[in-house]
């Protein structure tokens, strides 16, 4: 089974010498490592370029002109992959020795499966890892709430993405790959894999730590990191619709959430080239909007009014 590592990197010279290191030295050894290098201005180039020399016919190298951002750079790698299976890779992380074998023997143990998510471990800038949360819980993802694939696939499309690019993996012959990524905004490549996925009941949770995803100083992943707890139990609340809200705060947060997803929905939805018919999810978050905008004008009716007044008169 041919390995492909689809890896971007914009400004990678802090991180990435540690991260390619943990590619090559995996037991179960990549076959081809696809760069797109992203503009950057530090001396990421000559980084790659060295690595590139030392392990000749491995690394292939693309250089945009300018920054195209992660988006079209990671959907510019993987169209330029050529292997079986595709492993997505940040330039700042460090994979765990076993991530590409564990990836493999779990493809060969679900030979239906298209796609595969993982979890990992949190690192900060000097790559001290974080014993007390992990990566979904940064993402504020209540896995143990999923427990099926349509579970996982109405999770994925009315409340958060929960598949991190870093640790996904997927088959080379989706049909998702061969277009271009659509521009919604809001939309990311994992999220819009991930619910292409989802969508053939093809993707996999792997509850195993196989990334060491780092955390800048600068960056909050999932949104608020010092709340985790609670922003956990808001994306469980809003998938079940169970309301349970504490302040106005918390409700202007969730309806703020509401409106991203239907917003992307509604832009999924123009897309003539989908494998997939997403009515039902448009119909799910506009039902989810009214409820929770009744809550409000119920509990808090001055407030939810001039919160009405803003999105209504306020660009």
């Amino acid at each position: 089974m041919k390995i492909s590592v689809a890896f971007i990197v914009y400004n990678g010279a802090n991180y990435m010498i540690t991260q390619l290191d943990s590619i090559l030295a995996q037991t179960y050894k990549v076959h081809e490592i696809i760069v797109i290098e992203d503009a950057s201005t530090d001396n990421t180039k000559e980084i790659i370029n060295r690595y590139s020399r030392e392990s000749p016919g491995l690394f292939h190298i693309k250089y945009n002109k300018e920054n195209l951002g992660s988006y079209k750079s990671i959907e510019k790698a993987i169209q330029n992959c050529s292997g079986d299976i595709i492993i997505l890779a940040d330039h700042d992380d460090y994979w765990e020795s076993n991530k590409v074998e564990t990836i493999i023997k779990w493809f060969e143990e679900n030979p239906n499966m298209e796609g595969l998510m993982t979890n990992g471990l949190l690192i900060d800038d000097s790559g001290d890892i974080n014993f007390k949360y992990f990566l979904w819980d940064s993402m504020s993802f209540p896995y143990e709430e999923i427990t099926n694939s349509n579970e996982l696939k109405l999770y994925i499309n009315t409340v958060e993405n929960c598949a991190t690019g870093a640790t996904m993996a997927i088959k080379n012959n989706l049909s998702v790959l061969k277009k271009p990524f659509p521009t919604i905004k809001y939309l990311i490549h994992d999220r819009w894999l991930a619910i292409n996925l989802a969508e053939k009941n093809s993707l996999g949770i792997l509850n195993e730590k196989l990334i060491r995803y780092r955390i800048h100083s600068a960056q909050e992943t999932g949104g608020k990191q010092n709340e985790i707890e609670k922003y956990i139990s808001i994306n469980k609340n809003l998938l079940i619709e169970n309301i349970e809200i504490d302040s106005f705060k918390t409700l202007k947060f969730i309806l703020n959430k509401i409106e991203i997803n239907l917003q992307i929905q509604n832009g999924i939805s123009e897309i003539e080239t989908k494998d997939f018919d997403n009515t039902n999810y448009i119909a799910i978050l506009k039902n989810k909007h009214k409820i929770y905008l009744e809550y409000g004008f119920a509990k808090w009716p001055i407030l939810s009014g001039l919160r009405k007044f803003k999105k209504l008169f306020i660009a």
